[in-house]
């Protein structure tokens, strides 16, 4: 996979990136934390306007379906299709599997600052996270799988040992930070959770960073889940992140954009067109 994006902030868009010429957390910590002095300034009508252009439409959702019809949930896996590998109606698939270890590994790496065992740790994040349901799948798996699975997390975990920086406490670094946006009275709903959000918001200038953390790609529908969050977190406080970040666990690649309007003028008109065709249930 090659890294895509805007602008190559990090390395340019067509090259590869061999194991050995990884950088490392402290290049990572500096890219996110840019030039503290020089962040962007947005419209303050930008978060009004896109707010009432979804309104609009989801207005729009509530007259065909009526009044008392439940509410439409949107995530990122509504609006831009599952991540790859995952398919409809099999809720454990083994990019899913590995999927949920990972964040929750990349959760106490953050939190906690690392991890001993891969597995038994990431196991160990999803019993405490409510999801023992899965913990007993996976360790209900044949030894050989199993034993394939531990390996391919602790190739994602040494990635992530590498390539994640340490957040001093100032950076207020929150994982799994949810958000949800009630339009139309509450019948449609836009939510999302951060992977990671550091910084905290400050009014009428950007000021948060959101790192994401992708497995199974495509680079592309990854970078359209971190622009569909910016847009949300930009109705949640009025104001965007200031920049996104993507790692790339399988494989060490990352990239780093600033937010822009048209980002988020972007993905705000993909919804509505959703919202005006997609299936509401």
């Amino acid at each position: 996979m090659v890294i895509v994006a805007p602008r190559p902030l990090l390395r340019p868009a067509h090259l590869d990136v061999a194991p050995a010429d990884r950088s490392n957390g402290r290049e990572v910590l500096a890219l996110l934390r840019g030039d503290t002095a020089a962040r962007p300034r947005f419209d303050p009508e930008l978060a009004g306007g896109l707010r009432a252009w979804l309104e609009d439409a989801a207005y729009e959702v509530v007259a065909t379906r009526g009044e008392h019809a439940p509410p439409v949930f949107l995530g990122a896996g509504q609006l831009l299709g599952p991540p790859a590998g995952w398919r409809d109606g099999d809720a454990l698939s083994e990019e899913l599997l590995l999927s949920r270890l990972v964040h929750a590994l990349f959760r106490q790496l953050v939190n906690e600052g690392g991890f001993d065992h891969p597995l038994r740790d990431a196991l160990d994040g999803l019993r405490a996270s409510g999801a023992e349901p899965l913990v007993r799948h996976i360790e209900s798996l044949a030894p050989p799988a199993r034993s394939a699975l531990s390996e391919t997390v602790a190739s994602h975990a040494a990635t992530m040992r590498e390539m994640v920086p340490r957040f001093a406490p100032g950076w207020m670094p929150r994982t799994s930070d949810r958000v949800a946006i009630p339009l139309a009275g509450g019948r449609v709903v836009l939510h999302g959770s951060f992977d990671l959000l550091v910084g905290l918001p400050h009014p009428g200038t950007a000021s948060l960073c959101a790192l994401g953390l992708s497995t199974s790609g495509p680079w592309a529908r990854e970078r359209r889940c971190l622009h569909y969050l910016a847009l949300l977190e930009t109705l949640r406080s009025g104001t965007p992140p200031f920049r996104l970040a993507l790692l790339e666990t399988a494989t060490g690649r990352y990239g780093v954009e600033d937010v822009r309007e048209e980002h988020l003028r972007a993905i705000a008109s993909h919804l509505c067109a959703w919202l005006a065709t997609g299936p509401h249930g």
